[in-house]
């Protein structure tokens, strides 16, 4: 009688928990210089936290709005309460025993490496399932290595980006249940939950759709997880909507967010699929494909009646010419794969095509359902890809569907190195495995193609730094007129206002802002007066106003980095780079 595979289950789940936890003391040990102030990777860190503390201050679970941006109008914001709720959670739950500044820097240091858990345990989950435990356990040492995915896993990093990959890591896992239906609601259940946070989940949620449709089609024994998969979507992201947003976020049409537009062809999608199952039947192929094409259609059909703008494809374009070329343009994040340098592609594509690759071989080495698995990832990867070329934050997702394909190819190669009769390939041939990783790949590919030093952002850092904003949280409240990176620390570390931050919805603020930086002085007067903000900040080193002052070399930008300022301008002590202008308002 064969033995139990449990114990060896049991074995890696334990090495993979364990992994985890050295992982988590790493990232403590490499980012704990930044937890005094908190010092955040990214404005958008800070300004979730801002988010949070007005929520616990009393503000409306519905209002996600930033009332302190652009006044008295508020910043809109499209941001999800899901992300804020174990933020919030831990601060209630140790604010009581720690105070306030420690609950939130536990809090900001907990939640991502709990995520980081949950991912840990769903990419292990779905890559047993396709390869078993070896590769799942050597799938999680390439997570816990990859740059891509777990940069937004550290300390601190409690934006919405790691979610976003936990989701999508608990999707991949709902593709491979070996329960059909229980498998289509854990990946619908995650997509909804994704679309909740962001709407950059609709790809994947058209994703998973396709592939369990053809898994459908092509494998009577998939029909339920294709029908549990379109049911618990469509219906879970309407109920979502509603106890998040409130019930009129089903008539409200935002293209940046699930709302209208989206959700009701999810809902068609829901009970188109479950009407044409029930009356049509499963029992065939050809009924297999009439149904799927008739919930897809149902779904495609709706949305041309409800997309209306968002029928063009770009949530951004309500932007404006203005703030769109100069803010939205450059940041890289978003651009698509041809707007990267080209060690940025390679960072992006190779992981990828590797473990597409991996999954390629495996799948031709296999038959059966072990085929029908890896051909499944392998589109995954495939799709996945294609969005990441389209959107360069999206590579975290690709690269994660990836690992199990990496996984699977460096366990065989390290398998016949060890057979090797050479002691010298066994060695080197088991070393030289690591140029495989996601890790080994983007590094060994940016070292090939970099002939210059990495830019150093350390100087512009330190414009968003505690320490350097100190003194702005010694005059009285006020609006300020600052450069939109600056705007979410100024709210976070001081009692302020700001016209702006790099947050799409307030176009009126972004406009405005971009505009006076880039303006000529008596131009930019107008306009900064205009804005009702009291003082003028800025900061000699920030990227944001080097890029203003390239854009017009003899505008407000450009004088502010050189602590220059027209004579509407009133110098006021600073600290450092930062620079603090009192706006004389016309006749004073």
């Amino acid at each position: 009688m064969a033995s139990s595979p449990a114990p060896d289950l049991r074995r890696a789940a334990l090495w993979a928990g364990l992994a985890w936890l050295v992982c988590c003391l790493v990232l403590l040990w490499l980012y704990h210089g930044r937890f005094s102030a908190p010092a955040f990777r990214d404005p958008d860190d800070a300004m979730r936290l801002v988010q949070v503390r007005d929520w616990l201050a009393g503000q409306s679970f519905f209002d996600v709005s930033q009332h302190r941006v652009n006044p008295p109008h508020g910043g809109p914001m499209h941001w999800s309460r899901i992300v804020d709720m174990p933020i919030a959670a831990f601060i209630l739950l140790l604010r009581p025993l720690l105070g306030a500044a420690s609950a939130e820097l536990v809090a900001c240091i907990a939640v991502p490496l709990l995520l980081l858990g949950g991912l840990v345990a769903a990419a292990f989950t779905a890559a047993r399932r396709v390869a078993g435990s070896a590769v799942a356990l050597v799938g999680v040492i390439l997570l816990l290595t990859s740059p891509s995915i777990l940069v937004q896993f550290a300390p601190l990093r409690i934006d919405h980006h790691g979610w976003q990959i936990l989701l999508a890591g608990v999707a991949l896992m709902g593709a491979f249940d070996g329960r059909p239906a229980r498998g289509g609601v854990i990946a619908a259940l995650a997509l909804a939950t994704w679309l909740q946070i962001s709407s950059e989940a609709l790809p994947y949620a058209a994703l998973f759709a396709a592939l369990f449709a053809l898994r459908h089609w092509i494998d009577r024994n998939q029909g339920p997880r294709f029908l549990a998969f379109a049911v618990t979507l469509g219906l879970s992201a309407a109920v979502l909507l509603t106890l998040l947003r409130g019930p009129g976020a089903l008539l409200a049409t935002h293209c940046d967010a699930l709302s209208y537009a989206y959700v009701w062809p999810l809902v068609a999608l829901a009970l188109a699929a479950a009407l044409a199952g029930r009356v049509i039947g499963l029992d065939t192929a050809r009924r297999r494909l009439i149904v799927a094409a008739l919930a897809g259609g149902a779904a495609v059909l709706t949305f041309l009646g409800t997309g209306g703008p968002c029928l063009s494809g770009d949530p951004f374009a309500a932007l404006g010419p203005v703030a769109y070329r100069l803010w939205y343009l450059k940041v890289m994040e978003g651009r698509p794969i041809w707007a990267q340098d080209l060690a940025m592609r390679g960072a992006i594509l190779l992981p990828a095509l590797a473990g597409l690759a991996g999954a390629l071989l495996a799948a031709w080495r296999s038959s059966g359902a072990a085929r029908a698995r890896w051909v499944t990832l392998a589109l995954l990867i495939v799709g996945a890809t294609l969005v990441a070329m389209l959107v360069m934050r999206a590579l975290s997702v690709a690269h994660l569907f990836a690992l199990p394909g990496i996984a699977w190819l460096i366990v065989l190669l390290f398998r016949r190195a060890q057979a090797a009769r050479s002691p010298i390939i066994r060695v080197l041939g088991s070393a030289a495995l690591v140029l495989l990783s996601p890790a080994g790949l983007s590094a060994g590919w940016i070292a090939l193609v970099s002939s210059h030093p990495a830019e150093d952002k350390s100087a512009a850092a330190d414009c968003r730094a505690q320490l350097l904003l100190a003194p702005l949280d010694r005059l009285p409240p006020a609006t300020l007129f600052a450069p939109i990176d600056m705007g979410p620390d100024i709210l976070l570390r001081t009692r302020h206002s700001v016209i702006a931050t790099a947050h799409h919805r307030n176009v009126a603020g972004l406009t405005q802002v971009i505009r006076a930086f880039v303006a000529d002085p008596q131009q930019a007067r107008s306009i900064v007066a205009g804005s009702g903000a009291t003082y003028l900040v800025g900061c000699d080193s920030l990227t944001e106003l080097r890029s203003y002052a390239r854009e017009n070399p003899k505008g407000l930008a450009a004088m502010v980095r050189q602590g220059r300022a027209p004579d509407w301008l009133e110098p006021l002590p600073g600290k450092g780079p930062l620079r603090i202008w009192r706006i004389r308002r016309a006749g004073s």
